[in-house]
C-alpha cells in the first residue's frame, strides 16, 4: 500500500500586488470619459485561478464602477491563492498577508485619486474580501462574497465590524462540496451578526456562479451606486 502524496502547497510569491498583472476594465458602453472619476471595485479570484478569471462578471455589471482584478500573492500549482490551502483554523496568516497587500494596493489608488468602493471575490477571494472588512469594517463600504465564507477564527476587528454592518451579499450554492449544513449555517450567523446580509442562495448550484446569481450581483452594485 502506497501512501497519498501531500496536497500542494501555496508558497508566496512577493508580499505586495503585482501591479503588471492588474487586469482594469469598463463594462461595455461605460466609455472612457470620466472613467478615472468612478469608484473602483476589486476582483479576487478562487483558488488556482488567476486575474483573469472573474473579468468575465464585468460586462452584465454597472457601468457607475470600474473594475480591477488582481492577482493572488501566492503561488498554487499553476495559478494563484490567496491562502494557505487546506484551510487551518489556527493559522490565518497567509490570509492577513494577503489582505495586508491589497490594504497597501488600495492605498496606492486612493493616492492617485481613486476611491476604492467595493470587492467582489470568489471563494478564496471572498474570504479575503471579508477579512479586509474584519480588519477594517470601513476599508470597504461593502463586498460581494461569492462562494466563500468568512475565516474560522475570531478576528479582532469583529466586534467593530458588527458595529458599522456594511452591505454584504453572499451568494452560494447548496451542492457546493466545500460547504456542509454546519459551515452554511456558520457563515450565515457570521454574516447576519456582522454585516447588512443579502444571501442569494442556489439550491442546485455548486461550486459556481450561475445566471441568476449574476444578476443578484448587478442588481446588488446597482444598488450601492444609487447611495453615492
Amino acid at each position: 500500500m502506497t501512501n497519498s502524496p501531500p496536497p500542494p502547497s501555496v508558497e508566496l510569491i512577493s508580499p505586495r500586488i503585482d501591479e503588471s498583472a492588474v487586469v482594469r476594465l469598463d463594462p461595455p458602453g461605460a466609455g472612457s470619459d470620466g472613467s478615472a472619476d468612478k469608484p473602483l471595485v476589486i476582483l479576487l479570484h478562487g483558488l488556482g485561478s488567476h486575474e483573469e478569471d472573474l473579468t468575465g462578471l464585468v460586462p452584465f455589471l454597472p457601468k457607475d464602477f470600474t473594475y480591477a482584478s488582481l492577482r493572488g500573492i501566492y503561488r498554487y500549482v499553476q495559478g494563484y491563492a490567496w491562502m494557505g490551502w487546506p484551510l487551518d483554523a489556527a493559522r490565518p496568516e497567509t490570509l492577513e498577508v494577503s489582505a495586508t497587500a491589497v490594504e497597501s494596493w488600495i492605498a496606492e489608488q486612493a493616492e492617485q485619486g481613486t476611491t476604492v468602493a467595493g470587492a467582489i471575490g470568489f471563494s478564496q477571494g471572498g474570504f479575503l474580501a471579508l477579512q479586509l472588512l474584519r480588519r477594517d469594517p470601513l476599508a470597504l463600504a461593502w463586498i460581494v462574497q461569492l462562494s466563500g465564507a468568512p475565516f474560522p477564527a475570531p478576528m479582532p476587528g469583529d466586534a467593530p465590524l458588527a458595529e458599522v454592518a456594511p452591505p454584504v451579499l453572499w451568494g452560494h450554492g447548496g451542492l457546493d462540496p466545500h460547504f456542509d449544513p454546519e459551515t452554511e449555517e456558520a457563515t450565515r450567523e457570521f454574516l447576519t451578526a456582522h454585516t447588512r446580509l443579502e444571501e442569494e442562495r442556489r439550491p442546485h448550484l455548486g461550486h459556481a456562479v450561475d445566471e441568476i446569481e449574476l444578476r443578484a450581483v448587478a442588481s446588488f452594485l446597482q444598488r450601492r451606486a444609487a447611495e453615492l
